[in-house]
């Protein structure tokens, strides 16, 4: 057996695997989300309800100013992604599960620290 063909085998065992986790979704829940920021303090934070989810089965993303959810229990998926009203600064995220509750906070990054000064004539 060539390379080739025991590469296209790991891709067909890995797409196997693929298909039998989400044929066994049978639930997709957008789960329960509390969003607070404070503009003259420079920060936010999250707060998702996963009732029941272990904590190797949450996948949490996020982009300067968007971000992906994803956790998985039983037969059911929850999943939530949305674009946030302001940039974050991505070296101040944090966050913590417990008990069925993911917390996430940071720093908003301040929209004029890229700002060049101009010149006046």
């Amino acid at each position: 057996m060539s390379m080739v063909e025991k590469k296209e085998d790991m891709v067909e065992k890995k797409d196997d695997i693929k298909e039998n986790e989400e044929s066994k979704i049978k639930y997709r829940i957008r789960p329960t989300r509390y969003i607070n920021y404070d503009c003259v303090d420079n920060s936010w934070e999250m707060e998702f309800h996963l009732p029941g989810v272990a904590k190797e089965n949450v996948k949490f993303k996020i982009l300067k100013d968007a971000y992906s959810l994803e956790a998985t229990r039983d037969q059911a998926l929850y999943h939530t992604s949305e674009y946030l009203p302001f940039e974050i600064d991505l070296d101040s995220v944090k966050a913590e599960y417990n008990n069925g509750l993911l917390y996430v906070s940071g720093k908003i990054k301040d929209p004029m620290a890229d700002a060049v000064e101009i010149k006046l004539d």
